[in-house]
């Protein structure tokens, strides 16, 4: 094998942001506070919908410029219940960052995704995920899980929980102390040619770029894909 351990961007990578859905993405998105409306209601808080987005959209401001690169939806979701006086814990502020953060759907991925991680895991290659994101860790755990992928990804690295973001080369080092993997040979891929590409091979790791509307690295990464299928043929040495 030319690479003990293969790890992964999310967005853009394994999920395809342009993804011909029939819920697509930003669908999604422009219902963060309906879907959070709906589980308060569920749980017996009666609130005006209007407040709640309100205070949603100014926590969100607010949050993201106090907390940086450790901002995530369960911190937005604290800081909004707070500011309502809203009688719950964090615990049910953990089931509101769940449904603001909403669905993934397997529809999203990019064509052989859960093809190619089978592939890379039944021939012994360890993966996992590095993702700069304000999805906490739980709700990527289950969007990756909903889609099929989570079985396959053994070590998963998420920015906002630790705050610690791409291309810090902090990251790059958790990710391999958490799975023991010092010394070893490590392959990223991701689609972001500064946070993706050039942080990894900063701190001595191979790299792959998947490209997107015909984007290259300009030979910054190891190698560039179009297809997830020629990464697999490349780790196996195909």
């Amino acid at each position: 094998m030319k690479f003990d351990c293969v790890f992964f961007d999310s967005g853009g990578t394994l999920y395809d942001p342009e993804a011909d859905a029939d819920v697509s993405p930003s669908q999604v998105a422009a219902n963060n506070a309906n879907r959070v409306h709906a589980l308060l209601g569920g749980m017996g808080v009666r609130l005006d919908f209007r407040l709640l987005e309100d205070t949603l959209a100014r926590q969100e401001k607010a949050c993201r410029q106090r907390l940086g690169k450790a901002y995530n939806f369960l911190r937005l979701m604290e800081a909004t219940t707070t500011e309502l006086q809203l009688p719950i814990g964090r615990e049910t502020a953990a089931c509101l960052a769940d449904a603001y953060a909403g669905p993934r759907y397997a529809s999203w991925l990019f064509p052989g995704t859960e093809r190619a991680l089978r592939t890379l895991v039944e021939n012994d290659f360890r993966l996992g995920i590095i993702a700069n994101t304000v999805w906490p860790g739980f709700c990527m755990d289950r969007a990756f899980a909903g889609v099929g992928l989570l079985p396959f990804l053994s070590i998963r690295v998420y920015s906002g929980d630790i705050g610690i973001a791409k291309p810090d080369p902090a990251i790059f080092h958790l990710a391999e102390r958490l799975g023991g993997l010092e010394g070893k040979r490590m392959l990223y891929v991701g689609n972001d040619v500064e946070a993706d590409i050039e942080g990894a091979a900063a701190v001595g790791w191979s790299t792959a770029f998947r490209r997107s509307n015909h984007v290259t690295t300009a030979r910054t990464a190891d190698m560039e894909f179009d297809h997830i299928s020629e990464l697999v043929h490349y780790c196996l040495g195909h």
